[in-house]
């Protein structure tokens, strides 16, 4: 099981706790995966996108298009075969240092919940069982059925309300040249910005809100 507590500075709260806290709740008071993907108007998605990257200053274009990418499509690009799978976490599982200040434990990708980037370091540090991480994201990526509609709907719209004075080249701009390039491409999956991954390092696995869920109620390390 995982450890019932995670230090981060000078507060202490349960990861169990933690992870209800950031996925949508359903009303009766149980988490939800939120509709079936698919269902979620792009205007909805762009607009969560932009309200949440508000907050991250060093989140350029290519940040924008891989979190809209990652909350229509889901994880499963990342996923060329199990043992590839398995090797690329081993291998990142043994770089992590400890969680960055502030720095969650799950970020919801969509407004209904059923997308979530789970935070390798903060899950590390609270005991978390990398098979069983693995497992999630595994069946993550096979459940989820991908939304390419949904991804350049919600990225054209999110690029609808830019203008030439955002920072970072989050700007109408760099907008249009992602957007020609990546059309061409075929809206291939892309990398974090440069400065993103400088600033912030990015760890996590893409999971949807089911098994985010399920990781927590059946534990993901050891007691």
């Amino acid at each position: 099981m995982i450890r019932s507590r995670v230090s981060r500075n000078l507060c202490r709260v349960t990861v169990s706790g933690l992870l209800f806290a950031i996925l949508a709740v359903a009303p009766g008071g149980g988490v939800s995966a939120g509709p079936a993907p698919g269902t979620l108007p792009a205007e909805s998605l762009a607009a969560f996108a932009r309200s949440e990257l508000a907050a991250e200053p060093a989140a350029g274009i290519e940040d924008v298009y891989k979190w809209l990418f990652q909350a229509a499509r889901g994880g499963e690009h990342a996923v060329p075969s199990e043992e590839a799978a398995r090797k690329w976490l081993e291998a990142e599982w043994g770089r992590l240092g400890p969680p960055l200040p502030g720095e969650p434990l799950v970020v919801s990708l969509r407004p209904d919940g059923a997308v979530v980037r789970l935070n390798l370091r903060p899950f590390k540090a609270a005991g978390g069982d990398p098979e069983t991480l693995l497992r999630a994201f595994l069946s993550s990526a096979r459940s989820f059925v991908p939304d390419p509609e949904l991804f350049v709907a919600a990225w054209r719209a999110f690029g609808r309300g830019l203008t030439g004075g955002e920072a970072n080249g989050r700007n109408a701009g760099a907008f249009e040249e992602l957007d020609r390039s990546s059309e061409k491409a075929g809206w291939p999956a892309r990398h974090h910005s440069l400065g993103y991954a400088h600033a912030r390092a990015p760890a996590y696995r893409v999971l949807t809100g089911a098994e985010a869920e399920r990781l927590v109620r059946a534990g993901g390390g050891p007691g």
